[in-house]
């Protein structure tokens, strides 16, 4: 016994020692000119090959032995800073890094790692370059988040002038977006023609496409996560630019320096002559939108921030004379984040989100005015524990509160002949804790792996039908109902959402990953249109409608060439879907109060490959994408009524076989910048009248099954000039200038196929949203 004590002693005694002679060295690597972080930079230590690596937030902590070191730290873009340090006890130092002067060209600031790509466990991510975007070519000259995603593989809308994007063949309500954490339901201006966030605003943007962290969930197919400036901490510095349909500006400084930050940004558009521009029956139509951002950050101390963020947009569109058209989006979020130790950090954030949209008609005697809104209540929280650089492990919670008002009509005038209807609203909650691990084992092998467990509540007051068993749901089927007071439960759900994601790179610059994720989705967009319209409504989980849920696997090889310049990839993904929702034939969705009646269960299964090269280096810069993919769903019903096409599988709405994407960037001189933009699609599916008959004198039609026909295929050529007046990168004073050209060569690229009745025949008539060549100019000050 006494041998067991000495030798437990001696063991303390040595392990004590040894962890006395190791010490933690952190900091924060920011932009000395405008005291922004700087994620991605190495930090590297003489005498031994570890080094650390900045995050988002350009923090870096490593534990290394007691010793002297000579410190270098590198960033793309910024000069080499080297100092010493006598590392006898645990060192915490902030780094200020200066831009290098440079040929305009060969220097850009980049917010990701070259070889990113290769040590990254994750994969299906795409990073935006936000220095890169205004070298895209866009429709009126206006960047668009959503227009530059859709040059990724994978990144599809149903086309021009849609809201909402479709990723790997799922629906736009599929999509989580999010914007400084606060989630955003409305992505777009203007009916759809552009995003409905200033980019000029944003430090960052990433989709997740596959690999997304335990610490998101509730959509099905991806992650958009955007992050605005954190405020210059330095000076007053800021953007105003002026285009050809809007105006817009942004400023940020201190308002007490080292201490308290502040960034506004705001955005307005006059594109009336625009839509004037367009033939009959846009005559006589109007619009107007405009966005807010703002952000104040607090650094209370060297360990702990408050952040509040806030977001605004508003649309009007007035359709002729007698239809008016409204969004408004509303968000707030405080945000409080605290170094509690070298190895923890605590994250509590609370969100308010209030999305209301509708239609108000002034046609005389048929006044009325139509209103739906989703108001959205979050709180956040979660502890980031990092023992060491290799080993990172995250736990939270998210606990949601919605309330949904699915629809209400009422009459504008009391000589309207509108009547008054109003759908019930919904309440529900949503409960999801979570952890994640993100542990690189070897430099060649790294493993993300977590869960999360959501549960899912739908609230009272609601009154709740039944229905007879046996037969469809109908209203004649109806046989009771049950009444639900306030906050009592009427329906619960829940479930395990997996997350895996692994890489094993087989040299420095080859990689291949691997992936499995679950998602499960308690909201739904109840919509039969292709794209989002003001009459769509959200609807939450219920007795009669489960979530949906996927699972989805996919593998890629990565692989970089002459020293990250080109950068290739190939993913390959089969997603697994339940509990679609899909509608009966001649559904009649809106101001439904049974509205269970009208859908009916769908599974579905979407798969693809996508390759992509890169180029980023260089005077001539680019990227060339292709995606093939299928996107299926069948509704095998055991009552014919419910089945669609006979059970048998068909193409979804958002099924489009091929994608191909180019893009150029070529730097002439000066400060010129030419850009090209090409992109190809299939047609989406459709359904068309397979023939007609006569039926008591009129004309009937008689449609062929869902989705197996095709809208003609799309292409577009886009190009744009710009030209920066900057002499050196150092330059905060200057000028940009673009001219842009939206689809070269005129193409009537088709929206939809209508079809009309002529005397007695079916005519066939192209739906063009753009049918000619769009050339558009901006300025924009920097200071």
């Amino acid at each position: 016994m006494r041998t067991a004590l000495l030798g437990g002693v001696f063991l303390l005694l040595a392990f004590t020692a040894i962890s006395q002679s190791r010490f933690s060295f952190s900091g924060t690597v920011t932009d000395a000119a405008n005291g922004q972080p700087i994620p991605g930079v190495g930090v590297f230590f003489s005498g031994i090959s570890r080094g650390a690596l900045t995050d988002s937030s350009g923090k870096f902590s490593i534990y290394l032995p007691k010793s002297g070191y000579v410190v270098t730290v590198r960033a793309l873009g910024y000069k080499i800073e080297s100092f010493n340090i006598n590392l006898n006890q645990n060192l915490t130092r902030d780094i200020k890094l200066n831009l290098r002067v440079d040929e305009l060209a060969e220097v850009e600031v980049k917010a990701t790692k070259e070889d990113r790509n290769i040590k990254e466990t994750q994969m299906g991510v795409v990073k935006l370059e936000m220095k890169n975007l205004k070298k895209i070519p866009v429709v009126f000259g206006e960047t668009d988040i959503i227009k530059a995603l859709t040059l990724q593989p994978g990144i599809t809308t149903v086309g021009e002038g849609a809201g909402g994007f479709n990723v790997r063949g799922g629906r736009v309500d599929q999509n989580l977006v999010l914007l400084d954490g606060m989630p955003i339901y409305n992505t777009s201006h203007l009916l759809g023609f552009l995003s409905s966030i200033n980019s000029d605003a944003l430090s960052g943007v990433t989709l997740y496409k596959g690999g997304i962290p335990a610490q998101y969930g509730g959509r099905l197919s991806s992650l958009l996560e955007m992050n605005t400036k954190s405020g210059n901490a330095e000076k007053l510095t800021g953007t105003v630019g002026v285009g050809l349909i809007t105006s817009k500006v942004v400023l940020e400084g201190p308002i007490l320096k080292d201490k308290i930050t502040f960034m506004v940004a705001g955005r307005v558009a006059y594109p009336n002559f625009m839509i004037n521009q367009f033939p009959s029956p846009t005559d006589k139509s109007k619009a107007f939108f405009y966005d807010l951002n703002g952000k104040l950050q607090y650094k209370i101390n060297a360990k702990n921030i408050l952040t509040l963020n806030s977001y605004r947009s508003f649309d009007n569109f007035k359709f002729a004379d007698d239809t008016l058209y409204y969004a408004k989006t509303q968000t707030l979020s405080l945000q409080y984040s605290s170094l509690i130790s070298k190895t923890l950090t605590l994250n509590v954030q609370g969100i308010y989100c209030n999305y209301d949209f509708g239609t108000q008609g002034y046609r005389k005697d048929y006044e009325f005015t139509l209103n739906s809104r989703i108001q959205h209540n979050e709180l956040r929280a979660f502890a980031l524990y990092t023992p060491k650089e290799q080993l990172k492990t995250e736990i939270g919670v998210n606990a949601v509160d919605y309330r949904i008002n699915p629809g209400n009509l009422k009459p504008d005038v009391s000589t309207s002949s509108i009547i008054t209807l109003d759908i019930p609203r919904e309440y529900a909650r949503e409960i999801s804790p979570y952890i994640n691990i993100d542990w690189s084992i070897t430099p060649k092998i790294s493993v993300q792996a977590g869960a999360r467990y959501s549960t899912f509540q739908n609230l009272g007051p609601r009154q709740v039908f039944d229905y007879a068993g046996g037969q469809t749901r109908t209203t004649q089927s109806i046989t009771d109902s049950v009444s639900y007071g306030k906050n009592q439960l009427i329906k619960q759900y829940g479930g395990i959402e997996p997350r895996l994601s692994m890489r094993f790179a087989f040299t420095k610059s080859a990689a291949i990953k691997l992936s499995y994720i679950r998602m499960r989705q308690y909201l739904h967009l109840i919509s039969n249109t292709t794209a989002i319209s003001p009459v769509d409504f959200w609807k939450v989980s219920d007795k009669h409608i489960p979530p949906q849920t996927a699972d989805q696997l996919s593998i890629g090889i990565f692989k970089n060439f002459k020293d990250n310049t080109y950068e290739t990839s190939v993913e390959a993904y089969y997603k697994d879907i339940q509990n679609l929702v899909e509608y009966k034939n001649g559904a009649r969705l809106y101001f439904n109060p049974n509205i269970e009646t009208e859908l009916v269960q769908a599974i579905g299964k979407a798969y693809g490959i996508e390759g992509s090269i890169q180029k980023n280096k260089g005077r001539l810069k680019g990227s060339l994408s292709y995606t093939y993919s299928r996107t299926l769903a069948r509704v095998d019903s055991e009552y014919p009524t419910e089945q669609v096409n006979g059970g048998q599988w068909f193409p979804s709405t958002f099924d489009k076989p091929h994608n191909l994407a180019l893009s150029i960037q070529h730097f002439i001189s000066n400060g010129w910048t030419f850009s090209t933009n090409f992109v190809y699609a299939s047609g989406r599916p459709a359904t068309y009248p397979d023939r007609t008959y006569r039926l008591l004198g009129k004309t009937v039609i008689d449609y062929s099954a869902r989705n197996l026909d095709r809208i003609p295929q799309y292409h577009r050529l886009d190009m744009s000039l710009l030209k920066d007046t900057r002499k050196t990168p150092e330059q905060k004073k200057y000028y940009t200038f673009s001219l842009s050209f939206y689809n070269i060569y005129g193409r009537r690229n088709p929206y939809s196929i209508y079809f009309v009745r002529y005397n007695n025949s079916i005519r066939s008539y192209r739906l063009s949203v753009f049918g000619n060549i769009i050339p558009a100019v901006a300025v924009t000050y920097n200071f």
